[in-house]
């Protein structure tokens, strides 16, 4: 990049910047879209500039967990916090990159990982069952009688073995580790919450500032940092995933849509209305375009595709 273009190119990004906080804050009408539709005609730096913006996008899945979390949880984006967001991930190449490829390299590295819409399942050298959904990594370490495993982020379904000597299988997670002999367990972690479900057996949790304290089957619990753990019952659907499948019962849409990201490429997000609308049914993770395609049938959405990488649910009125 040339002294000369680089004025050019960074008020492209600066505008590139600013119409996507526009669209995101569900604030633009069709006069907008039209002049942001002029706007990225009318040069090629511009278009250059989107581009990048949908590359950006397209990567948000990939972002550390503190980072993620205000932008695939968030109901909506106001203006200023978009183009902060989208402000810090366009200076990737500078300053912020060591810690994006810090994180990133967790997820490319790990020893065992899958990617959009995959699920794999693995046997590990003590008989441990683990299955991963989809964007979900961990690393496995087992060495003498320790056994160890480190999860990046996804949700994780184990089924642990019972064993005679006293080593029980360690899981660590972000906010804390968990111990189980013989169980069969879920953990979910992604954008900084850590939720266990115990379906068979016990389990030990550590938060990172409590004691350890007891799960039975039949309990949930989330693991929350300086607030320990909570307990509750346990949802007996929660780990439908395993099957291809979500069922909801009364589920929040953008609970919904949350268990539908890891099966897409880039950014699916919802506004704070459509985000409370209530989702009843069956429905398979594996034909997501479909699902989305189908849910102004059933609630008062209209769904927009900005590109292939941006999809946003909006209430109507």
């Amino acid at each position: 990049m040339t002294e000369a273009t680089c004025p050019q190119q960074a008020l492209a990004q600066r505008q590139a910047a600013d119409w996507f906080a526009l669209l995101s804050s569900g604030e633009a009408g069709e006069h907008e879209r039209r002049q942001w539709l002029d706007w990225r005609q009318a040069a090629p730096v511009h278009e250059a500039a989107w581009c990048q913006v949908e590359e950006v996008v397209s990567r948000f899945q990939s972002l550390p967990p503190a980072l993620a979390q205000h932008t695939l949880n968030a109901p909506a984006l106001d203006r200023r916090a978009a183009l902060k967001l989208l402000a810090t991930l366009l200076a990737i190449g500078g300053a912020a990159a060591a810690g994006m490829r810090s994180e990133l390299a967790q997820q490319t590295f790990a020893d065992l990982s899958t990617g959009v819409g995959e699920r794999r399942s693995w046997t590990l050298a003590d008989h441990t069952h683990l299955h991963l959904n989809a964007r979900s990594a961990a690393s496995v370490q087992f060495e003498g009688r320790r056994r160890q495993v480190r999860l990046y982020s996804g949700d994780f379904m184990f089924q642990v073995q019972g064993r005679s000597d006293p080593h029980p299988l360690q899981i660590t997670t972000e906010h804390g580790r968990i111990e189980a002999e013989a169980a069969r367990f879920m953990v979910s972690q992604r954008a900084g919450r850590v939720a266990v479900s115990l379906f068979e057996g016990a389990l030990r949790l550590q938060p990172d500032t409590a004691p350890w304290q007891a799960l039975g089957a039949g309990q949930s619990a989330l693991l929350q940092p300086g607030r320990g753990v909570s307990v509750g019952p346990l949802q007996p659907q929660v780990a439908a995933w395993e099957r291809g499948l979500v069922f909801a019962e009364g589920m929040p849409l953008r609970h919904y849509l949350a268990q539908l990201a890891p099966y897409r490429t880039g950014l699916l997000s919802c506004d704070a209305v459509a985000g409370r609308l209530r989702v009843s049914g069956v429905f398979s993770l594996d034909h997501s375009d479909r699902l989305l395609a189908q849910l102004p049938d059933i609630l008062p959405v209209r769904v927009r595709y900005f590109s292939r990488y941006w999809v946003r649910v909006e209430a109507l009125g």
